[in-house]
């Protein structure tokens, strides 16, 4: 990957010992940077403070998306968000 390569994309998969990491420049669904802010949430992930997608977030682009991998994985999202929100509801009684 050069500089030329970098201007001409857009998102970028980052293949690292680590695991995968996508570098996006815009999401489906949800737009650029600022509009997709507006859906994510700041969260402590291995000791560093991230923004990070939110349930309700990742389901608007796995819909916008359309592809079969996305669909098949927003019935289980939206049971995520389910159990997060009853677990919300418990902590507020």
């Amino acid at each position: 990957m050069d500089e030329s390569g970098i201007k001409a994309g857009l998102n970028f998969t980052l293949i690292t010992d680590g695991g995968d990491v996508d570098l996006l420049g815009e999401i489906s669904g949800l737009g650029f940077y600022e509009t997709v802010k507006e859906q994510a949430e700041e969260m402590e992930v291995f000791g560093y403070r991230l923004w990070v997608l939110t349930i309700q977030g990742l389901i608007r682009s796995k819909e916008a998306a359309g592809r079969g991998k996305d669909l098949r994985l927003i019935p289980e999202l939206k049971a995520l968000q389910a159990l997060r929100d009853q677990a919300q509801k418990k902590k507020n009684s």
